[in-house]
């Protein structure tokens, strides 16, 4: 009741002050299977491990004066643990989880159709690569030492938590520079900067790039640069100590090509003919022993959308190249070292056999509140456990080896 009466006091206070609002949400059920994997750390495959989650988003969205825009979004989750074990104490229950979505405040700066100044802070779910389905948006969803990417269904974005500038002085021009802070894998906390840029021309084809300066601004330097158990061997060609570091700078550069430009006909929906390809540099530095080649640290994916014909709304497939020669994986830094070096304690791990990853996707919008989403992917997926506090969803892939793969479906609805 105390939620629903402060929302009553805000609209009733906000016609009083000519503030558009209005709500924003979304429902959705997930299900689906791991029809074979191997989860990281284990040395045993699995079969038909379920997959399933529910999703609420609901909050609103208040503009002022056209310049001064508002968002207070939460999300709640409920998941279940894989694991299928009656010793595991996470396993009684299901985890109910609820965190901020789109929490922000933005104020516009000179002409409101093409700004040349837009500031907002607070948290933000942020996506550059407007083609990606799956594979890709490598600058925020990757560490770099060690260079673990993940994936999460139907989510290729990040969520962003600290201050952005963007500005659009052209229809075809989209520039954008953030200060955030690190919060995913037993966060830090440190504040990096970025810049991000992308330019259209003659309507058809996209380039962009992008640099990150990752923990540049270090909270605790014990622990962006670790001293205990994290020194870099010794050689003729290093004689001097070397620590490893979470400090990096990661670039990225895009291209995007609509071929219906070339192509025009009424049977293509409107994403349609679109290919599109994203490459990183995940850590320019070269340290000794694990990160000697950077040119380990470069993954490069390609995706294409097939003619749906408007049947579907996206027919997405993608392909990902990554010469990692560890796990995609943060299990031995959670569990046992804290420290940014690689996870080689992993059974049986053969990077060949992960070198390649690859997802088909289709999404169906049912009316304009309802949606379907389909999906079958040899991707970074990863099987999540209850305990949070323990490592939580950054154990690693849940399939790296040839053969491995899974379905996921989603039915939602958007208010």
């Amino acid at each position: 009741m105390g939620i629903l009466s402060g929302a009553c006091l805000f609209f009733a206070h906000a016609d009083s002050l000519d503030i558009k609002t209005k709500f924003v949400g979304l429902g959705s059920f997930e299900a689906g299977q791991v029809v074979k994997g191997e989860p990281m750390g284990s040395d045993n495959s699995v079969e038909k491990i379920w997959y399933q989650r529910v999703y609420m988003d609901l909050g609103f969205n208040a503009v002022v004066d056209q310049r001064n825009e508002f968002y207070l979004v939460g999300e709640s989750m409920v998941h279940y643990s894989w694991t299928q074990n009656k010793d595991f104490l996470e396993n009684d229950k299901p985890q109910y989880l609820f965190y901020p979505d789109h929490v922000e405040g933005s104020h516009t700066f000179g002409n409101l159709d093409h700004p040349y100044l837009k500031i907002g802070f607070g948290v933000f779910p942020f996506k550059y690569n407007q083609d990606v389905r799956n594979l890709g948006e490598y600058l925020y969803r990757t560490g770099t030492y060690p260079p673990v990417m993940s994936s999460q269904f139907d989510f290729p974005l990040a969520r962003l938590t600290g201050f952005r500038l963007s500005s659009q002085p052209v229809d075809s021009l989209h520039l954008c520079a953030m200060l955030t802070t690190e919060s995913r894998v037993l966060p830090l906390q440190d504040y990096g900067v970025s810049v991000l840029g992308d330019y259209t021309f003659l309507k058809a084809i996209t380039v962009g790039a992008g640099v990150f300066w990752s923990h540049l601004l270090s909270v605790n330097g014990n622990f962006t640069a670790p001293t205990i158990n994290n020194q870099a061997p010794i050689d003729s060609a290093n004689p001097d100590t070397i620590y490893y570091t979470f400090q990096s700078t990661k670039l990225m550069g895009r291209l995007a090509t609509d071929l219906k430009a070339f192509f025009p006909s009424h049977l293509f929906g409107d994403n349609d003919l679109r290919l599109y390809s994203e490459v990183a540099i995940l850590g320019l530095k070269d340290y000794p022993l694990y990160y000697k080649e950077f040119w380990r640290r470069i993954p490069v994916m390609v995706g294409f959308n097939l003619p749906a014909f408007r049947i579907l709304d996206v027919l997405a497939v993608e392909c990902e190249w990554y010469k990692w020669n560890y796990p995609n994986s943060y299990t031995d830094y959670i569990w046992n070292s804290q420290v940014p070096q690689p996870d080689i304690v992993s059974p049986n791990y053969d990077p060949l056999q992960n070198e390649f990853k690859w997802s088909f996707y289709a999404k169906k919008y049912v009316g304009k509140n309802f949606f379907f989403v389909g999906q079958i992917a040899y991707d970074h997926m990863q099987l999540e456990s209850n305990v949070f506090q323990q490592g939580g969803a950054y154990f690693g892939d849940a399939m790296h080896k040839h053969g491995g793969w899974a379905w996921l479906l989603k039915c939602a609805f958007t208010l």
